[in-house]
C-alpha cells in the first residue's frame, strides 16, 4: 500500500502523457517521472511492470486473439484504447489498429466510417442513438461538425439525454464509443483537436518489426518451429488465464467466509484445488521450458535477420528527409521481404539453413535497392545504396566502421592555423589532410607522407579512374572492405569531386560487383505491373517538369492487348470521367491511366481514400502521370509504387531525345532544309538544357526550359520555312528568315523565361551562332575542342532525318563541359557541390535515425511536448502532476495554469 500514490501517479501520467510518443520516447518520459518522484520522496514500485500493472493476462490473451500485435508499444496503446477518457485518435500507418479495433468491437457491430464519406454524418447519427462503436478513419480531414461528441455536450430534457449535431438533436447512448485514425503519420493537428482527444500512436517500433519478420521467416524456412512456438505462446496464455482465475476464486472464497477461516471448508477446498492446479501449472511450464530453448534456439540463427529488417525499414522512413517523394509504406516493405523468403528462385535447391541464409540476406538487400532505387533520383540512389551497406555491416557483426562513416559525414577542415604548406596543395586540402589525421589514427602519418611525396600524390589524384595510395598504416593488411572505406576517406580528403566513385567502389566491396548496375537495368514496366502491382495499389509515374511517361504505358496497353482508358485530369469533367472509367474497369479488370493528376492534388485525397476501400477485378490496373510536386498526398505516396523519369545527362542523349520526340514525317517534310533546322534546334536545346546542370557557371539560376519550349519552336520553324518555301522542294540558305527565327528564340520562346541580363547576352549569342546560314556548310564547327587531343566536331551532312540520328548514335557518350561553352574544371566544380550535397543529405537521414543517442535528450522531448498535441492534455492526474512540480516542465505547467486553477 506504501506505493500505491506513487504507483497511480505514474501510470496516470503514462496514459494522460504517453500515448503520443514512441517507444524509446516513453520509456526516457517514464524514467524521467521515476526520477522526479526519487527526488519528491514518493514511493513507487522500483519495477512497476506498465502493461502488468493496467491490465490483465484475460484482456492481453483476448487482445493478442484480435490481432493486436504482441509487443509492449501496442500492448500499452490497447490499455489506452480500453482506459481513454477523452475519445482516442490513433495514428496508424500500417492499419494494424484499424484491424485490431475492427476485430474487438465485432460482437458490438462497430461501424467504419470516414471524413470523406458522403453518409459520414447519417452514420455518426446511427451510433449515437443505438450506442454501437464507430471507427472514422482519414481524420486529417477533420469536420468540426463532431466538436460537440469530442466536447461530451450533452443535455437533458424530458428524462432524455440529447445532444446537437448540425442542426438536429439526437439521442445519446450511454454505450456510445468514437474512435478516430489517421494513415499519414506526418499530419499537423491543430491545437483544439489536440485539446478534446487522446493520441494513440500505433507506428511500428522496431521490436514489433522484427517479430514480424521473424515470424514470418520461421512460417517459411521453419514451419515445425513456428508451430512449436505457436503452441507455446498460447499455453502460456492459458497458464496465466488459469491462475487468475484460481486467484479469484480463492479471493472470493476468502471474502465470503464467515467465523474462522481455519474452519471454513469452502477456503481449505479452495486452497487445497489451488495448490494443486499450480503444481500441475508449474510441470507444465517446466516441461514446455525443454521446447521453448529448442524453439529460442532456431529462433536466434535468424535474429540477425530481423534486426537487419528493421534497420532496412527505418532506413526507409528517413528517406523522405532526403526527398518528399521517398515515403514508403511498411506493407510495401513486408510485401518485399515475403518475395524474398517464400518466393526467391535462388532457394530452389539449398537446403542448408546457413546458406539459405545467407542469399534471403543478400537478396533482401538487393531487392530493396533495386525496388525503392527505381523510385528515386539517379543522383540519389548512391545515397540509399551507403545506407544501405552501414545497415549491413552494423548487424552482420562482421565489421564495425561507425567511427569512419561518422568522419565521413561530420569532418571539417578549416578549423587549424599556421599549418605548413605543402606544395601542390591548396590551404583547403592541407586542412583536410591535418584533419584527417588527428581523427582517425590509421592516418596519423598522413600529413607526413604527402609532404615527403608531394608529387607522386599529386600524379595519383590526376589519374582517371582514381586509385588511391595506400599510404595509412595497415593497409597492407585490412580486408577489402576496410580497405574500400579508407580508400574512400583519402578520396573525400584529397578529392572530393572524385568521392563518388570511391563511394561506388565502397559499396560493390560490400554487396559485389553488380549490385548498383541492378537499378540500372531497362525497367520492365510489365512484369511490375502484373507480378508486384496489386488491383488497389496505383502505379506513380512521377515525371520531372518536360518530360511526359504516358507513352511507356500506352505502348505496353497495346503491346500487350490490354484495354486501356486515357483521362486526362485538371477539370470537373475529367473528374467525373476517371470515376466512371475506374468504377467500371475495377470490375472488368480493365487498365486506367490518368495524367497531370498533379494539377488536382485537393481530388487525390479523394482518389487515395477511394482505392483504399476498393475491391477490384484482380487484372485492374491504375496508372498516374504527374509531375514531381510536394502537393502530391502522403498517403497516395504510400500506397501506390513510385516509378521516376527524368532525361540522362548529356548532349547526346538529350539529341536523340528530342528527335525521337518528334514524328520523322514532320522532320522529313519539303522543303529539304527543315531537317537540318530541326537538328540545329535540338543541338541549341540541347546546349541550353545542359547547362542548367552547372548552375550558376552554366546560367545564373534554374530557369525551366522544357518541352513546350522546344514544341513552340517547331511550330515557329515550320511557319517561317513552310511561309518561305511556298511548297517548294528546296529552299536556299540565305532565304531563310534567320532574322526572324533568332529574335523570336532568344527574346520569346527561350529567352521569355530569362530575368538576368548576363543570361540574356549569353541567350542571344547561342541562337546567333546557332542560327545562321552557315551551319549549312559542311565544315561548320559545332564544337572547336572535344577533348584534350584538339579534335573538332563539324555539323553533320544529309538532309533527311535518318542521316542525323546515325550521326547522334556515333557521339561518344560522355562530353566535356567545352561543349557547352564551359572551361574542362567545371565539370570539377560541379561535382564538388554534388559531392557536398551527397554528405549532407547522408548526415540529415543519420541524425533522425533511432540510433543517434541525441534524439532522445531531454530537450527532445521538451521540444515536441511544447507542440499542441501533448500540451492541451487536461485530466486530474496531469493537473495534479504539473502541482506537485514532479515534471519540471515550465512550458507544460504554463499550458495547463488556466484549468488547473
Amino acid at each position: 500500500m506504501e506505493t500505491l500514490i506513487g504507483d497511480v501517479l505514474l501510470s496516470g501520467a503514462f496514459l494522460a502523457y504517453a500515448g503520443y510518443f514512441d517507444q524509446q520516447l516513453r520509456d526516457t518520459l517514464f524514467s524521467t517521472w521515476c526520477s522526479h518522484l526519487v527526488q519528491a520522496g514518493i514511493s513507487f514500485r522500483q519495477d512497476l511492470a506498465r502493461t502488468e500493472y493496467l491490465s490483465n493476462a484475460d484482456d492481453r490473451l483476448q487482445w493478442t486473439a484480435n490481432s493486436l500485435p504482441a509487443d509492449d508499444l501496442c500492448t500499452e496503446n490497447a490499455i489506452m484504447l480500453k482506459r481513454f477518457n477523452r475519445y482516442p485518435l490513433i495514428i496508424d500507418p500500417s492499419g494494424q489498429a484499424t484491424e485490431f479495433i475492427l476485430n474487438e468491437y465485432k460482437e458490438k457491430k462497430i461501424t467504419k466510417s470516414s471524413f470523406l464519406d458522403d453518409s459520414f454524418k447519417k452514420n455518426l447519427e446511427s451510433a449515437l442513438r443505438f450506442g454501437n462503436p464507430i471507427l472514422v478513419q482519414d481524420c486529417e480531414n477533420y469536420d468540426a461538425i463532431l466538436n460537440p461528441v469530442l466536447n461530451r455536450e450533452l443535455r437533458r430534457t424530458g428524462g432524455r439525454v440529447l445532444i446537437t449535431i448540425g442542426d438536429q438533436d439526437i439521442d445519446f447512448s450511454p454505450s456510445f464509443t468514437i474512435f478516430l485514425s489517421t494513415r499519414d503519420p506526418s499530419v499537423e493537428f491543430p491545437p483544439d483537436l489536440c485539446s478534446r482527444v487522446t493520441f494513440v500512436n500505433f507506428t511500428v517500433t522496431r521490436s514489433s518489426l522484427q517479430s514480424q519478420c521473424a515470424n514470418c521467416v520461421l512460417k517459411s524456412e521453419r514451419p515445425d518451429v513456428d508451430k512449436k512456438r505457436s503452441d507455446l505462446l498460447k499455453l502460456q496464455g492459458e497458464f496465466a488465464v488459469r491462475l487468475r482465475h484460481l486467484e479469484k476464486a480463492l479471493l472470493t472464497a476468502l471474502n465470503e467466509a464467515k467465523g474462522s477461516i481455519l474452519e471454513d471448508e469452502k477456503v481449505i477446498g479452495t486452497l487445497e484445488t489451488l495448490k494443486k492446479e499450480a503444481a500441475d501449472v508449474q510441470k507444465k511450464v517446466e516441461e514446455t521450458d525443454v521446447v521453448m530453448a529448442e524453439v529460442e534456439s532456431v529462433t536466434n540463427i535468424y535474429r540477425p535477420l530481423s534486426v537487419q529488417c528493421s534497420g532496412i525499414f527505418f532506413a526507409m522512413e528517413t528517406l523522405n528527409q532526403v526527398h518528399y517523394l521517398y515515403q514508403y509504406s511498411l506493407q510495401f516493405f513486408l510485401d518485399m521481404f515475403e518475395t524474398v523468403v517464400k518466393t526467391n528462385p535462388n532457394l530452389n535447391g539449398v537446403t542448408g539453413t546457413t546458406e539459405r541464409l545467407k542469399i534471403i540476406t543478400n537478396d533482401l538487400f538487393r531487392k530493396t535497392y533495386t525496388c525503392i532505387a527505381r523510385g528515386m533520383f539517379q543522383e540519389d540512389r548512391l545515397i540509399l545504396a551507403n545506407v544501405l551497406s552501414q545497415i549491413y555491416l552494423k548487424t552482420s557483426g562482421q565489421l564495425s566502421l561507425d567511427g569512419e562513416f561518422n568522419y565521413m559525414l561530420r569532418s571539417a577542415s578549416g578549423l587549424q592555423k599556421n599549418l605548413p604548406a605543402i606544395k601542390g596543395f591548396s590551404e583547403k586540402q592541407v586542412q583536410a589532410i591535418h584533419t584527417l589525421a588527428n581523427t582517425v589514427e590509421a592516418f596519423k602519418d598522413l600529413a607526413n607522407y604527402v609532404s615527403g611525396n608531394a608529387g607522386a600524390v599529386l600524379q595519383n589524384l590526376n589519374t582517371v579512374p582514381l586509385e588511391p595510395l595506400l599510404c595509412w598504416e595497415g593497409a597492407e593488411e585490412q580486408d577489402p572492405i576496410t580497405q574500400a572505406m579508407y580508400k574512400m576517406l583519402y578520396v573525400h580528403t584529397l578529392r572530393p569531386d572524385k568521392v563518388f566513385g570511391a563511394c561506388s567502389r565502397f559499396i560493390n566491396s560490400v554487396f559485389g560487383e553488380d549490385f548498383l548496375h541492378a537499378a540500372d537495368t531497362p525497367l520492365d514496366l510489365y512484369k511490375i505491373t502484373k507480378e508486384e502491382v496489386k488491383p488497389n495499389m496505383p502505379v506513380l509515374l512521377c515525371c520531372v517538369t518536360g518530360y511526359d511517361a504516358s507513352g511507356r504505358v500506352e505502348d505496353m496497353a497495346t503491346n500487350y492487348k490490354q484495354s486501356l482508358s486515357n483521362i486526362a485530369i485538371g477539370s470537373a469533367e475529367g473528374f467525373n470521367l476517371a470515376e466512371k472509367a475506374i468504377n467500371s474497369a475495377s470490375k472488368n479488370g480493365k487498365w486506367v491511366m490518368l495524367k497531370n493528376v498533379h494539377l488536382a492534388p485537393a481530388w487525390l485525397v479523394q482518389l487515395e481514400k477511394k482505392l483504399h476501400t476498393l475491391k477490384a477485378h484482380p487484372n485492374f490496373r491504375l496508372f498516374l502521370t504527374l509531375e514531381i510536386t510536394p502537393k502530391i498526398p502522403v498517403n497516395l505516396l504510400r500506397a501506390g509504387r513510385i516509378i521516376t523519369f527524368e532525361p540522362p545527362d548529356g548532349i547526346k542523349a538529350n539529341l536523340l531525345r528530342t528527335f525521337n520526340s518528334i514524328p520523322s514525317n514532320r522532320v522529313n517534310k519539303a522543303p529539304n532544309e527543315r531537317a537540318r533546322m530541326y537538328f540545329l534546334l535540338a543541338w541549341f536545346h540541347a546546349i541550353v538544357q545542359e547547362r542548367l546542370r552547372y548552375t550558376p557557371l552554366g546560367w545564373s539560376k534554374k530557369y525551366e526550359f522544357n518541352e513546350s519550349d522546344l514544341k513552340c519552336a517547331c511550330d515557329t520553324i515550320d511557319r517561317w520555312i513552310d511561309d518561305t518555301a511556298k511548297g517548294r522542294e528546296n529552299l536556299p540558305p540565305n532565304k531563310i528568315p534567320w532574322d526572324a527565327l533568332c529574335t523570336l528564340m532568344s527574346q520569346s520562346i527561350y529567352g521569355g523565361r530569362i530575368d538576368n541580363n548576363f543570361d540574356q547576352l549569353l541567350m542571344n549569342d547561342f541562337v546567333k551562332n546557332i542560327f545562321q546560314p552557315s551551319t549549312f556548310e559542311s565544315d561548320f564547327l559545332l564544337v572547336e575542342k572535344v577533348d584534350d587531343q584538339g579534335n573538332k566536331l563539324t555539323i553533320p551532312d544529309g538532309l533527311r532525318r535518318e542521316d542525323f540520328l546515325r550521326w547522334m548514335e556515333k557521339l561518344p557518350d560522355d562530353q566535356s563541359p567545352s561543349w557547352l561553352g564551359l572551361p574542362n574544371n567545371a565539370e570539377t566544380v560541379i561535382l564538388q557541390t554534388k559531392a557536398k550535397t551527397f554528405i549532407q543529405k547522408l548526415l540529415k537521414m543519420q541524425a533522425v535515425t533511432e540510433d543517434e543517442d541525441l534524439a532522445y535528450q531531454e530537450y527532445v522531448i521538451l521540444a515536441r511536448v511544447r507542440h499542441a498535441r501533448v500540451c492541451m492534455y487536461v485530466d486530474h492526474v496531469i493537473a495534479f502532476t504539473v502541482m506537485l512540480g514532479l515534471l519540471h516542465l515550465p512550458q507544460l505547467s504554463m499550458c495547463h495554469t488556466t484549468r488547473v486553477t
